[in-house]
């Protein structure tokens, strides 16, 4: 297991802004979104997308979903799997694209996990939705954000920490831009609020009914270490008996190098570091060389 912090060019850190002290964190929402079902798409059906169904999704996220309120620190606010899944659930409103209204549903949360097929595109991930939202806007995916494009800015409502179990999430290449997702470039800087740390995948992960205790036992240790638990519950060094690992990675962001690597290695639903974070450094964490399918092994060098 490895964890690196790098600052951020110092044309790209945020201004400074100075909060006040925090009162004792309140019971935070917990929602879950997922699509299994792509069988409108696939039949043909106008505004539907088309993509391989996968029944065992929603179960398997369910680990994590029906056990992330046990201690106390949070609660369940919603649970989302397939209907009118649009860009409307992901997107951030000051994109100004039709539809798009996060601040009602995923940054709404303070925790959240999204299901759904992704894919590398260019530096960032793509994730695959279940209606392309036509007429008003017509596209089968979501970009995370990536130098000045991109449709899901994060953190500016509500929203601490967000789990994607999704394919080529957190692919390594990817890491130099993942930090645009942890702010909304229009509101953040007024007031503050940000992502605090997401968590996914390098390369492919795998779907199972029989994973659904992983993310249980994520829910579990992510009460109190988050990112040591994603990586410890999610890590897989022989997917399927194909010799493929299943390769987890955490990512957080933070004023300085020692706030990053404090938000890292310690915050969990149980324990959220106020205020805020700035963005001066990201830093990371994963298993070294692990080597998915779809992708090389894991490597910032």
């Amino acid at each position: 297991m490895t964890f690196r912090a790098s600052p951020l060019p110092l044309l790209l850190a945020a201004s400074a802004i100075a909060f006040a002290a925090s009162p004792a964190w309140p019971a935070g929402e917990a929602k879950m979104y997922a699509i299994t079902d792509w069988s409108l798409g696939n039949l043909g059906v106008p505004g539907a997308c088309a993509a391989s169904d996968r029944p065992d999704w929603d179960d398997m996220v369910d680990g994590w979903y029906d056990a992330v309120d046990d201690y106390g620190f949070f609660f369940k606010d919603g649970r989302m799997v397939n209907g009118n899944f649009t860009r409307s659930v992901l997107c951030d409103p000051d994109t100004n694209l039709p539809g798009c209204d996060d601040g009602d549903r995923l940054d709404d949360a303070d925790a959240a996990i999204v299901a759904l097929h992704g894919s590398d595109s260019g530096n960032h991930w793509r994730g695959s939705l279940r209606l392309n939202g036509s007429p008003a806007f017509s596209d089968c995916g979501i970009d995370a954000p990536e130098g000045n494009s991109g449709e899901m800015f994060l953190g500016d409502m509500d929203l601490e920490f967000l789990h994607l179990s999704s394919c080529h999430s957190m692919d390594d290449d990817n890491l130099s831009e993942t930090w645009r997702m942890f702010q909304d470039p229009v509101d953040s800087p007024k007031n503050g609020h940000r992502l605090h740390m997401a968590t996914g995948f390098h390369g492919l992960m795998w779907i199972s009914s029989g994973r659904d205790d992983d993310y249980e036992s994520f829910a579990y240790g992510g009460q109190f270490l988050m990112a040591y638990s994603w990586l410890d519950s999610l890590y897989d060094w022989d997917v399927n008996g194909d010799d493929y690992e299943q390769c987890p990675v955490a990512y957080a962001i933070g004023a300085n190098e020692n706030d990053c690597v404090n938000r890292l290695t310690t915050e969990g639903y149980g324990h959220i570091v106020n205020p805020d974070p700035k963005i001066s450094y990201t830093c990371a964490m994963w298993y070294e060389g692990c080597d998915p399918a779809g992708d090389g092994p894991f490597s910032l060098d």
